[in-house]
Order: structure tokens, then sequence, then C-alpha cells
């Protein structure tokens, strides 16, 4: 079974947090840092999409306007030529559009509606957990087989991703 961008949604949750057009900079830049975000949708009155602003864009622009930074607002920097998702891509094709635009956040819309948004460390995440199962589960079948030239070894316990090495 191919992972399915709704596999991320289901982990995240449907909580999205979001910016709109006419918010100033310096409070999109703590809304990130408050959420612990790198990027967020924006979003017009109607909750529409409309762009994404991320970090990157914050740290151009300051790069760009010094203190003049505080002057400007998320609809004055943010990409509007974002690709989306949907729930229902794979995550390979998510990975493949993340690479190809050099874009780390993709907004997830259903039905015309933000559905949610992953990252590049949401993607990360499944990758390794579905690679830590399948090695459980390869593990599992030949250490449970009856096969005389394969001796079960005690070995650490794979680890799930967030967990520490003890």
């Amino acid at each position: 079974m191919s992972s399915r961008v709704f596999h991320i949604l289901a982990q995240k949750g449907n909580n999205v947090i979001t910016v709109k057009a006419d918010d100033p900079v310096l409070a999109v830049a703590d809304t990130l840092a408050r959420h612990n975000i790198g990027g967020a949708p924006v979003v017009d009155p109607d909750g529409r999409l409309v762009g994404l602003v991320s970090e990157k864009m914050i740290v151009n622009a300051l790069a760009q306007k010094g203190p003049d930074i505080s002057t400007l607002h998320a609809g004055d920097i943010m990409r509007t030529d974002i690709p989306t998702a949907t729930p229902d891509d794979s995550i390979y094709d998510l990975s493949c559009r993340m690479t190809y635009s050099r874009s780390r956040h993709i907004p997830v819309v259903e039905d015309g509606k933000l559905a949610g948004v992953v990252s590049i460390g949401d993607v990360v995440k499944l990758r390794a957990e579905n690679a830590e199962q399948e090695a459980r589960e390869l593990q599992d079948y030949v250490t449970g087989s009856d096969h005389a030239s394969v001796q079960s070894q005690k070995s650490a316990p794979l680890m799930q991703c967030g967990e520490k090495n003890a």
C-alpha cells in the first residue's frame, strides 16, 4: 500500500495555522515562532488559499529591507504560485512536487478548502516510520521462519521517530 497525504494529516490533526495577507510580517514571524512552524498558508477573508509565507521569505525580506521590514505585510512577501496537494496524492508524488518546486511546505486542498499543510519534515517522518515498520516485518519474517541457517539474535529494538537512544 502506498502512503498518501491523508496518512500524514491523520497523524498531525486538522489544525492549520494560517495568516492573512494584511498581517504585518513581524506578526507573521511571531506566529511561526510561537507555533514552531516554518511556514503558513495565507488566506483571504473567506478562508480561501491565496499564498504561502515561510521563514525563508521573511529572511529574504529582512535582507532586502533591513529595519524597514516592519512596514511589510504577508501579502508583500508571500509566494502565490505555490504547489498544492490533495489528501489522496501519494507521498512519492508530493515529494517530487516539493523537490522540483523547492517548496518545504505544501498546502493540502480538498473540495476547494484548505485541509492542512504538509512539510518536508512530515514526509521524512512518515518515510522513516514506514522503513522501520518494514524492517520489523522483515526481521519477524526471517526470525520467525524455520530456516536452519538463520539464527535469531537479540538486537536493540528499532526506534520510532521522536524516541531518544538510551
